[in-house]
């Protein structure tokens, strides 16, 4: 039934539960406790006592259908699609399902994760129907060492993808962020199956916060979502996961032959930190420096009192001026 009325109030206008009821053969009742549960975790329903409930323009559950149907190109055919309601983590389900012997891309999204990670085991909070939620598996040959600069080209498509879908001012933190207005509004986690010196999988798992909109929400850094950033771009998880993946797709096909250094310029346009100074942590030791951008492999550049170095790990965490 949920699947149903978002159909219905995609128009982003108000309608009765009474109207709702009627054209889906339910009880007003029956409309208000599907609505309730989604608004208790947090998804940004509006209710006017005399008007009825609203959604977002354009807010609507996942459907492969309308994901295939949008494809701007021929790419997403090739792949092997799955929508799941409910999982403990895509980029698991994908490793569980993977087969070394005939690899082929395959794509797993969630309306939920009940155990969502993100880089270094932390959660990542993945409410029901609120944001995306997706893993890709992609074979390529030649090695774990051909994946250099992965992430980052990962998080150039999505950024890129924001842009074109009506969202300004997305930027990259390195190596594995989207920023907006400062603020954590994606991330990525890659996990690599196979042969790490031969043919391998790597499994991109990318969670976007589209329309989370609560602020009680178990995060531990600062965030947003598209919704709360008002700019009225497409809201439509379906539209962006498909414009996504073509992206993707056809970035991938170019990385593969020629690795991250075409696309290192575009990523340095978008860098959110580039000219600041930062610190970053691996284990117990940290590096202070001025951020200068990437290289051709997707390594950090920092320059330091020491000279520039090159950083191909850690955590990235500005500095405050007095403390440079």
């Amino acid at each position: 039934m949920l699947a149903a009325l978002f159909k219905m109030m995609s128009d982003g206008r108000f309608h009765s539960g009474e109207s709702l009821g009627r054209a889906l053969g339910v009880s007003r009742a029956a409309v208000w406790k599907s609505l309730k549960r989604l608004e208790e975790d947090g998804y940004p329903i509006q209710r006017v006592r005399g008007k009825g409930y609203r959604v977002p323009p354009g807010a609507a559950l996942l459907d492969l259908d309308e994901i295939t149907n949008a494809f701007p190109g021929k790419l997403g055919a090739e792949v092997q699609w799955q929508l799941l309601g409910t999982v403990d983590s895509t980029n698991a389900e994908l490793m569980k399902q993977l087969s070394m012997d005939h690899p082929r891309p395959m794509i797993c999204i969630a309306e939920q994760q009940t155990a969502g990670r993100g880089r270094r085991g932390r959660e990542w909070v993945s409410p029901y129907g609120q944001n995306i939620y997706l893993s890709l598996a992609l074979p390529f040959s030649g090695g774990a060492q051909r994946l250099e600069g992965l992430s980052l080209l990962v998080g150039l498509v999505l950024v890129e993808t924001l842009e074109v879908s009506g969202f300004k001012g997305c930027a990259l933190k390195w190596p594995n962020d989207v920023l907006l207005d400062g603020r954590k509004l994606a991330g990525i986690l890659i996990e690599i199956a196979g042969d790490l010196t031969s043919d391998c999988v790597a499994i991109i798992g990318v969670g976007v916060n589209v329309l989370m909109n609560d602020a009680d929400a178990a995060i531990d850094q600062a965030w947003t979502s598209l919704f709360l950033s008002r700019q009225g771009g497409v809201l439509n998880r379906n539209l962006l996961i498909a414009e996504f993946v073509e992206r993707l797709l056809q970035a991938a096909q170019v990385f593969r032959a020629e690795g991250f250094a075409p696309f290192a310029a575009a990523w340095e346009e978008r860098d959110a930190w580039y000219g600041l100074p930062v610190s970053v942590r691996s284990g117990a030791t940290s590096i202070d420096g001025v951020e200068l951008g990437v290289d051709a492999r997707g390594a950090l550049r920092l320059r330091t009192g020491d000279g520039e170095v090159l950083l191909n790990g850690g955590e990235v965490s500005l500095r405050l001026q007095h403390d440079s």
